[in-house]
């Protein structure tokens, strides 16, 4: 096995050219394989032939410190060692590296397009995988599937020291964060961040300002991150996905996710980082 650190290089590539070892992550439905005490596993080859975990699905995901990383898949059927456990990556968020995050975030979108894309839309047949781009395709056209990615707008909206924060009702007891949702066919970002806010909260925003992204694999979410002001309107929650919202000053926060988990932490701490430098 190697061993996990915050210097891990991960770069994504379709196909695999290297000679080098490879080294393998393992995960059976969405869940990882960890030790017992929840360090993240990453397999070398030698690792994995003294074990008697039954594996399919194998996909090549890019290079871990130069080294080829491929995914696998344990099989309903096969026993886990003693000292072995699966944990959702929502347990591990804060506790792993960011390049480690971006190869389980690879990983589970991959497994989820493979498992869902087994056969085709028009005829039915089984689908077959493209030899040099990561999609799948079918004789009966010239159609390519590629994974799946969901553009989310996710955006932090201020008044002077004020934050406009929620609370969504599949948060936990009283965690508040950003507002967002998804990018709707024929929208732009802006107009999803002006839609989806009015919508939420009844609240009109101005000077919107592009802040970063993140990729989200809940299941396949591309997290555009924002900046605006509030412009006008009275806080009316829809009821519906948002249950409470209400401004907050930057001194008084309720609790709210951190930048080491989260694009919505890193938007709310950027801010902060603004009015302490004021």
């Amino acid at each position: 096995m190697i061993s996990i650190d915050n210097n891990l290089v991960f770069t994504p590539e379709n196909i695999n050219t290297s000679k080098n070892p490879a080294i393998s992550i393992i995960l059976r439905n969405q869940e990882f394989l960890t030790s017992k005490t929840s360090d993240f596993l990453i397999f070398e080859d030698d690792d994995l032939k003294w074990t008697e975990m039954e594996l399919a699905n194998k996909q090549f995901i890019g290079y871990l410190n130069e080294q080829p990383c491929f995914l696998s898949e344990l099989t309903s059927e096969s026993k886990l060692d003693e000292n072995l456990v699966l944990t959702p990556l929502r347990n591990l968020l804060g506790r792993i590296p960011d390049s480690l995050f971006t190869v389980c975030s690879r990983s589970i979108q991959l497994s989820e397009w493979n498992k869902n894309n087994q056969f085709c839309g028009s005829c039915g047949s089984g689908m077959n995988k493209h030899e040099t781009e990561r999609a799948m395709y079918c004789e009966c056209n010239a159609m390519l599937i590629y994974p799946r990615i969901s553009p989310c707008i996710i955006v932090l909206v201020t008044k002077e020291d004020d934050l406009l924060l929620a609370h969504n009702k599949n948060f936990p007891g009283k965690f508040y964060s950003t507002l967002a949702g998804f990018i709707e066919p024929g929208e732009t970002a802006e107009d999803a961040i002006h839609r989806e806010i009015e919508e939420e909260v009844s609240i009109k925003v101005k000077n919107i300002k592009y802040y970063g992204s993140q990729s989200w694999p809940f299941p396949s979410q591309l997290m555009l991150g924002y900046h605006a002001e509030y412009d006008s309107g009275e806080i009316l929650p829809d009821g519906e996905e948002i249950d409470e919202a209400d401004w907050f000053n930057y001194l008084e926060l309720p609790a709210v996710p951190t930048g080491n988990i989260s694009i919505s932490g890193k938007l709310i701490e950027h801010f902060l980082d603004l009015k302490q430098k004021n």
